[in-house]
């Protein structure tokens, strides 16, 4: 028995995502179009309409897609840690892996672009970093929330809490990009475990 159209319409904006990304990791973001989305879910054009209404919508769901991924795999790792301490250090690894894991897709999207077409494409992927900063900071509040109620560190003013919570961003994202110069990570538990200590330090004050 075929599922009943409730649940295609449900998984179709899912597949059209997937089919989306697939095709920018093979074509690169500029040579795809909704005619080549269409022809991989072997829907018709009107039917990829129906979801988006461009192939610029399709992008922007997309890149929604995987920062809800990364936030996912972040969100897990964290609660797993048991301590404040822990939790924070397991922040910042998981950030730089789930950093590290999908560099290949945002290398793949600029194939092919131009000067002018990258700069471009910057513009829009600073947006997408700024949605995913914001929401990096919300799971660090819900931690050090956590740990002032657990008594596991000092109550916080609402301004200590978000220069520390930018720091910490700020530090790993910071540590990931010279890392990544280098091409060596071989220091990143220590360079990690460092600014995990700075950061207990002050919160034990």
């Amino acid at each position: 028995m075929s599922p009943e159209p409730s649940i295609q319409e449900d998984i179709l904006p899912e597949q059209i995502l997937q089919a989306a990304l697939q095709l920018y990791l093979r074509h690169g973001l500029k040579k795809v179009t909704m005619d080549d989305v269409s022809k991989v879910i072997g829907k018709s054009r009107s039917t990829l309409y129906y979801y988006y209404k461009n192939r610029d919508e399709i992008f922007e769901a997309v890149m929604d897609a995987l920062i809800r991924e990364v936030l996912d795999e972040i969100t897990r790792t964290v609660d797993q840690a048991d301590t404040v301490e822990n939790k924070i250090r397991a922040f910042c690894l998981a950030k730089i892996k789930t950093s590290e894991d999908r560099r290949p897709v945002f290398t793949a999207m600029e194939a092919g672009m131009d000067a002018d077409e990258i700069s471009r494409h910057a513009k829009t992927m600073s947006g997408v970093h700024r949605r995913l900063m914001k929401a990096e900071a919300e799971l660090l509040k819900k931690v050090l929330t956590t740990g002032v109620k657990n008594s596991q560190i000092r109550p916080l003013r609402p301004k200590e809490q978000d220069m520390l919570i930018f720091i910490l961003l700020s530090g790993i994202r910071g540590i990931r990009r010279e890392m990544r110069h280098e091409n060596n990570f071989s220091n990143l538990k220590p360079a990690v475990d460092t600014l995990t200590a700075m950061a207990m330090k002050w919160l034990a004050e």
